[in-house]
């Protein structure tokens, strides 16, 4: 597919298009302290600092947006490895940085911690609603990084399970993996029990606070635990045949990748480059871009990205 037909036809392509007509109308009607030190907001609409926070999927899409803007004349700056969200999203409001990579639900979460909304059009719908007026975000792309609950291939087998109900007539055995904080979190513990009858018993809880990472997957693959919480673009399941159960209930929030940006520095070029960029990647893309770049032998995340830049003509200007 050409560059020309594929602008014109990513709104299109984004699943929650529908959505933005509706919060359009919302966002029509209606800072903490930031270590990174601040900055002077640039009159250059064409001049953006792009940050990430300090993982590496962050990293490799924050390039990924840093490469495609700079192939149609953007002039920008990187700022990647910030932190968490308690970092980052001041420094786009006090314009240390311009633009970053997010997610739908986590950044929802952030400003409304109560949230219950958890369908993806009800998080971007809830996520206009909330989000400060110095901050926007873009259209969402298909691909998405969110909890799950997965188990291996072979207790999936054992209790012929494939959705996260299922594991519920099993609960007294279940021995669960997660952060510490995952016995609270409304979508944690206490979710699963409400949505699915799943009631692991405190004492059958192992904290691992690794985010879903190395001794997680380590626990969950010894044994140590039953079924774990690890996030859907892992490489660790596919390279450890693992087995993420559906979530038909939507335990779960949405966590769609997003642009988050300064208002200040929104324009109409930005979107349109990064609204293509969004309307390609993919959930599967994710995954191989994590696969690519995990281990010692992986390859950069700039290397990474750039990869998938060229291979879906992003590093060429977007014709009209």
């Amino acid at each position: 597919m050409n560059r020309s037909r594929r602008a014109g036809q990513a709104g299109r392509r984004v699943a929650l298009s529908a959505v933005y007509a509706l919060v359009a109308l919302i966002v029509a009607a209606c800072g903490s302290a930031n270590p990174l030190g601040g900055g002077e907001v640039s009159g250059d609409l064409k001049s953006i600092v792009v940050g990430s926070a300090d993982f590496p999927e962050s990293k490799i899409i924050g390039e990924i947006y840093a490469q495609a803007l700079e192939a149609n004349g953007f002039t920008v700056g990187r700022q990647f490895g910030i932190g968490s969200r308690e970092t980052y999203i001041p420094a786009v409001q006090d314009h240390s940085i311009d633009l970053i990579p997010e997610y739908t639900g986590n950044l929802l979460q952030y400003f409304d911690p109560s949230t219950e909304v958890t369908t993806p059009d009800g998080v971007l719908l809830e996520l206009f609603r909330k989000l400060p007026g110095d901050l926007s975000i873009l259209n969402p792309s298909p691909a998405e990084d969110k909890d799950t609950v997965a188990v291996t291939s072979e207790t999936a087998q054992r209790w012929n399970l494939t959705t996260i109900g299922d594991l519920a007539e099993h609960s007294a055995e279940v021995k669960f993996g997660g952060p510490s904080e995952f016995i609270n979190r409304a979508e944690g513990l206490p979710g699963l029990k409400a949505n699915y009858g799943l009631d692991i018993p405190r004492s059958n809880f192992v904290a691992i606070s690794d985010g879903g990472g190395p001794a997680t997957v380590r626990a969950l693959t010894d044994g140590t635990v039953t079924a774990a919480n690890i996030f859907s673009t892992s490489p660790a399941i596919e390279e450890n045949d693992l087995v993420v159960l559906e979530d038909p209930k939507n335990n779960f929030l949405a966590a769609n990748v997003i642009p988050l940006v300064s208002s200040q520095k929104k324009s109409d070029e930005l979107k349109t480059v990064l609204d293509a960029v969004s309307a390609e990647l993919t959930t599967e893309d994710l995954i191989r871009l994590n696969t690519e770049s995990s281990g010692n032998s992986g390859i950069n995340p700039d290397e990474a990205a750039a990869n998938w830049v060229r291979e879906h003509g992003f590093d060429q200007p977007l014709q009209p």
